[in-house]
């Protein structure tokens, strides 16, 4: 037993000290004097870890003994940690690239088609007409038919006339004014 674990007979605050060392208190009370106890004095067991030590204190190095911190060895630990970082990111995208590829490989490919087809006409729109590839009289036969389906009620087209370019500009200024999201 190391001296900052105590017998159970010689302390009446401790319950009991496992296998590996670690003490159990009757208290959390007791465990917290204990450990303000330890912190107090100094010695290996109250050295901190290098990740959690600052510039000027004292952390445990690699033997057991007191080292200090100094900025070349913060500068070190940290360059450390991020090559090690930068290490592990570069397998993971190598390993993602090689599996990427893997893929690539076992997939079939597509099948090619029989035999090319020739394109087929796409039918001119009349001139004059608002929608590309529609007449008017379509056009408002299409509409007409969405809006009787949408209000479950007969629709009937009193009137078509397609927007002039000053009516256009309006229209377009109206969906600017609604969809402006700026703060006013």
């Amino acid at each position: 037993m190391s001296s900052s674990t105590q017998n159970t007979a010689t302390n009446p605050a401790v319950l009991m000290v496992l296998p590996d060392g670690t003490v159990l208190y009757r208290t959390w009370q007791d465990a917290e004097a204990a450990r303000a106890q330890r912190d107090a004095t100094p010695g290996k067991q109250g050295l901190k870890s290098q990740s959690q030590a600052k510039l000027g204190e004292l952390y445990q190095g690699r033997e057991g003994q007191a080292v200090p911190v100094t900025l070349g060895g913060l500068m070190e630990f940290q360059f450390t940690g991020l090559l090690v970082v930068m290490v592990v990111l570069t397998a993971l995208s190598l390993v993602c690239a090689a599996v990427g590829r893997l893929i690539r490989t076992i997939e079939p490919p597509p099948a090619q088609p029989a035999a090319a087809q020739p394109p087929v006409p796409v039918p001119e729109p009349p001139q004059g007409s608002i929608h590309p590839g529609l007449s008017d009289e379509l056009l408002v036969v299409l509409l007409a038919a969405a809006a009787a389906e949408v209000l479950k009620a007969p629709v009937r087209v009193e009137r078509f006339r397609p927007l002039t370019a000053k009516e256009w500009s309006w229209a377009a200024q109206g969906r600017h004014d609604l969809q402006d999201h700026r703060l006013k």
